[in-house]
């Protein structure tokens, strides 16, 4: 090569400093984001090469990670430690075949895997990686960025009532108890800080020549999603079904929607048994009367969900009826009592 096009200067964006090559470089060069001092470029090192390059001088066979990727990684590099309390941090660790992206040791001693997903991922090899860390004694924290290709569609840290969800999505929503965790990523830009999404199923009402009352459709590869609120990223290191899991302490949203669905019976119940002074008074409520009270914080379909499946609101039953305008109703009937005695 000619010694011309040789770099053996560069800027390292993780670490904010520059490096000569005859000095020392960190460990794990390759997997840093450098920048040429001349003329601001992204550049590569190759260790085969003993240099640094510009992209268009790369072999044709070599695939730098992403710059979100990059990005993700050095956003919890930083972040972690400020609401945990650790003894060691590492960027690019690597534990016998595998490679953490991030990865830390806590003062309780537990040890934490981050793992920032932004390209697509089977959900074997999702769930091979996570067993790997269990076997291990590391409690690994999976993070999307929602803007990635790992995503079947963009992922937004608000709630949305139709979005596609590929089979890793779902699998890692199962493990973690009901959410995914996701940030949005661009380049090295923060779109959005990281943002819990829980899953809710989607479903379209349907009305056939049999049953003029119709029936809901559901479908597997479409959710209706709803916000979570994670209060900061301190972590809780859990173990499920096996798995050696790491979570932020950010409360189930489904918890919070029985509470304000239960909150909601509560309030009517007493306003109704002042007026008919009958503890065993049954009353006939509209559910969409329900849903619309709460809808802007829980969407529509999860509270629809829990008022129609979950046994963790009292209720007697559920009736469909046809109202003057010919619309179908639901309502569900609940027994005074239940609520305010």
């Amino acid at each position: 090569m000619d010694k011309a096009n040789k770099i053996i200067i560069a800027f390292n964006y993780e670490l904010g400093q520059t490096f000569n090559i005859f000095e020392g470089l960190p460990e794990n060069s390759e997997k840093f984001t450098w920048l040429c001092v001349n003329c601001k470029r992204e550049i590569y090192y190759k260790h085969e090469l003993g240099c640094f390059q510009h992209k268009g001088n790369l072999p044709c066979d070599f695939e730098p990670e992403t710059r979100e990727h990059k990005t993700m990684k050095y956003y919890w590099f930083k972040t972690f430690p400020k609401f945990n309390l650790i003894t060691k941090r590492k960027l690019e660790h690597k534990v016998g075949e595998q490679i953490i992206d991030v990865y830390f040791e806590l003062r309780n001693r537990k040890k934490v895997a981050i793992e920032c997903q932004n390209s697509q991922i089977s959900r074997k090899k999702l769930i091979e990686r996570t067993k790997n860390y269990t076997n291990k004694d590391i409690y690994v924290l999976w993070i999307f960025n929602g803007y990635g290709s790992f995503v079947n569609e963009e992922k937004k840290p608000w709630n949305q009532e139709k979005v596609q969800v590929s089979i890793v999505e779902n699998r890692i929503h199962q493990l973690y108890g009901g959410r995914v965790y996701y940030m949005n990523v661009l380049g090295n830009k923060i779109v959005n800080p990281p943002y819990a999404l829980h899953y809710a199923p989607y479903f379209e009402h349907k009305i056939t020549d049999l049953n003029y009352l119709g029936y809901d459709k559901y479908y597997r590869k479409i959710k209706s999603t709803v916000v979570g609120n994670i209060p900061n990223f301190r972590i809780i290191c859990v173990e499920y079904k096996g798995y050696k899991l790491a979570r932020f302490m950010d409360t189930h949203v489904s918890i919070l929607c029985v509470e304000e669905i239960n909150r909601f019976l509560r309030d009517l119940c007493r306003k109704s048994s002042r007026k008919k002074n009958k503890k065993d008074a049954v009353l006939k409520i509209p559910i969409n009367s329900i849903i619309s009270s709460i809808e802007k914080r829980f969407g529509y379909y999860l509270p629809y969900i829990i008022l129609k499946k979950s046994n963790k609101v009292k209720k007697i039953k559920i009736r469909k009826e046809i109202d003057k305008s010919y619309n179908i109703q639901e309502f569900i009937m609940v027994k005074i009592s239940d609520f305010i005695y």
